[in-house]
């Protein structure tokens, strides 16, 4: 999935093929924008940190039970990375990047946490509330290489509660 700024984003919102209980909250936020670094297992050296983030912005909605968080992304149409990448695929915009499900594992009102764990991947996310802003973490080895990548991006956010809170 790495190197973030490369990451080809779009998504169509469905929910994920887990048990979903009702939204209790939806999260939109602005594209994330951090910092990443990379160990070159081959050189062995540690590059970074880079000026990294993502190509779209995230929604995540988080269930009545406080268990499962369902994670889509919407393309930003001004991209122009994404609009070349499209363009030599010979497409008129890449395909959506599929929902993605997540684990809340931590919910409190000033602070949520929940994971995403792939196989080559494990994405963190933390939520905080109360100062409209989200901490997206990951860590993960890029397929075909023994690279390590940790990646570290802050975004604004809007919660959206079924409940006053």
């Amino acid at each position: 999935m790495h190197n973030l700024k490369y990451f080809g984003i779009c998504a169509v919102f469905v929910l994920s093929t887990n048990t979903f209980a009702e939204p209790l909250v939806t999260i939109t936020c602005d594209k994330p924008e951090g910092f990443s670094i990379a160990y070159e297992s081959t050189k062995p050296i540690v590059k970074g940190p880079t000026k990294d983030g993502y190509r779209g912005r995230p929604t995540f909605v988080i269930d009545a039970n406080k268990k499962n968080m369902a994670i889509s992304w919407t393309q930003l149409p001004e991209d122009p990375e994404l609009k070349r990448q499209a363009k030599e695929a010979g497409l008129s915009q890449l395909p959506p990047v599929p929902a993605a499900d997540g684990e809340v594992v931590q919910f409190y009102k000033e602070h949520i946490s929940a994971i995403r764990v792939d196989p080559w991947s494990i994405m963190t996310f933390s939520f905080f509330p109360t100062i409209s802003t989200a901490l997206i973490s990951q860590q993960f080895i890029q397929l075909g290489s023994k690279d390590t990548f940790q990646s570290v991006s802050f975004a604004h956010c809007e919660f959206s509660w079924a409940t006053p809170q």
